[in-house]
């Protein structure tokens, strides 16, 4: 009887221990530095490969180009935006939507965005986006955190994969993706061949400024989702194919 209750016991120590570790292992504020990676070359390619030009571009051009942004977040509030830019000259001219700026409330169900396409800067107010994920059997790990794969598609055609974290139990991610049971580590656009993962992971308690808007870009545009793209599609309809490139990323 006595051994037992010893077993019993113990048993019952190892699962407070385990709960507790568990708890302290949960992330509910803090900061996520990401590495977005473009693959540039991938711009050329509808050109062809007999195409001199496009040649030339990709011989010109470094394969990547490599942004890291950071997320400070808690569970009512986060803010996305860009801390290390690659300025390289190479990237001029494809150089669209990649500083954005993205704050997100729950608590007002607001999304404020900066951005800027070429000579455009659009300061964005609307709702939080409501996305359709399809959750999957498929894990990996990510900035040392267990993370399972979701999908979705924007805007009818654009195909979305996240990695998000339970770890995390709170409910962001990159630019204005979110809506997970929790944060998105990992984000892969295969179209516009470009990803985003998580390389670190800090927790602490979050201070209110952290998460404030900064002062919106002087003689910015100021506009709804749905009034962003109608002017991106009326600006960039002479462009050709290259237009829904140009859309596409913007959009993100």
């Amino acid at each position: 009887m006595k051994k037992h209750l010893t077993y019993v016991m113990i048993m019952l120590l190892g699962i407070m221990l385990s709960k507790a570790t568990f708890a302290q292992q949960l992330v509910l504020s803090g900061k996520i530095t990401y590495e977005r990676k473009e693959n540039m070359h991938k711009q050329f390619d509808d050109d062809g490969e007999d195409n001199s030009w496009a040649e030339q571009m990709r011989n010109n051009t470094p394969k990547y180009r490599i942004d890291q942004f950071q997320l400070v977040f808690n569970s009512k509030k986060s803010l996305y935006n860009i801390i290390v830019e690659d300025e390289n000259p190479a990237f001029q001219w494809w150089k669209y939507a990649c500083n954005n700026t993205v704050g997100s409330n729950r608590e007002s169900n607001k999304m404020y965005a900066y951005k800027t396409v070429y000579e455009n800067n659009y300061n964005i107010t609307d709702s939080l986006p409501v996305f359709k994920w399809k959750i999957h059997d498929e894990y990996r790990e990510i900035a040392n955190h267990n993370c399972r794969k979701a999908s979705t598609i924007i805007f009818d055609s654009l195909y979305i994969i996240a990695f998000f974290t339970d770890e995390i139990p709170v409910s962001w991610g990159p630019e204005s993706f979110q809506g997970l049971p929790g944060m998105i580590l990992g984000l892969v656009v295969p179209r516009l061949n470009i990803t985003s993962f998580a390389t670190k992971v800090e927790s602490y308690s979050v201070l209110e400024q952290e998460l404030t808007m900064p002062p919106p870009i002087k003689k910015a545009k100021i506009v709804t989702r749905k009034s962003f793209m109608d002017d991106l599609i009326n600006s960039t309809k002479d462009w050709g194919e290259y237009a829904s490139k140009v859309y596409w990323k913007c959009i993100l």
